[in-house]
């Protein structure tokens, strides 16, 4: 809070404002998402005081995040949308959702009990389902195909799927195609079949194809 003319005077608002207003890279994604910020708050009854949206070069893996507690500003309700991905790659609507998906962590910090190692516990899971969002455990999202969350968006204009989606699940990477060889004191990798001896022991290099660790790829998570 900032003191105007005696008054107090939030500065969630103020910050908003400016973001619309400074000539920036990401002033346009902004000013279309913050009325959606109000419009879910005000729709589904959210109840949240403090909210401030940002841009940040997250990982690879995620869209966007919700900051529990204070950023590095001493504000609270922090979500970041990944600056990797303001191509347009993401439809509109899905955009959207993952915006309610962040505001539901605002909402659970101020209303309810965020979970310490699963931010997705089963509170907030039943709160997204009652809004049309499948959430698993990870944070990965899907959309029911008739939902408040839905009707909202089409009662705004916006083209949205209405088929039923369930959280993707991580799926294995494919076979490396480097293969290792060994011939029992020297391992090498290589993308052909070998016909090579070992000058150091003399033994005749042979696949390894011993079973490691299960390796899984990344997915990008729309939450």
């Amino acid at each position: 809070m900032s003191t105007v003319n005696n008054r107090q005077v939030s500065v969630y608002p103020q910050l908003a404002r400016h973001q619309r207003e400074e000539q920036w890279f990401g002033r346009d994604l902004l000013a279309e998402l913050q009325p959606w910020v109000e419009r879910y708050i005000v729709e589904f009854k959210l109840d949240i005081p403090e909210v401030v949206l940002c841009i940040e070069p997250l990982p690879r893996t995620r869209y966007a995040q919700f900051r529990y507690g204070h950023n590095k500003f001493g504000l609270r309700g922090e979500i970041a949308f990944n600056a990797r991905y303001l191509n347009g790659e993401l439809a509109w609507w899905k955009l959207l959702g993952i915006l309610l998906h962040e505001l539901l962590h605002a909402w659970q910090q101020t209303h309810g009990a965020p979970g310490k190692r699963n931010h997705h516990n089963v509170e907030f899971r039943s709160k997204a389902a009652e809004l049309g969002l499948n959430i698993d455990r990870r944070g990965i999202t899907g959309y029911q195909a008739h939902s408040p969350f839905k009707v909202l968006l089409l009662r705004s204009g916006v083209d949205v799927s209405l088929d039923e989606s369930q959280p993707k699940v991580v799926r294995p990477r494919g076979e490396p195609k480097m293969k290792k060889w060994t011939c029992g004191c020297t391992n090498v990798r290589a993308a052909t079949d070998l016909n090579l001896r070992c000058l150091s022991c003399g033994n005749q290099l042979y696949r390894d194809d011993t079973p490691g660790r299960a390796k899984y790829g990344r997915q990008r998570r729309e939450w």
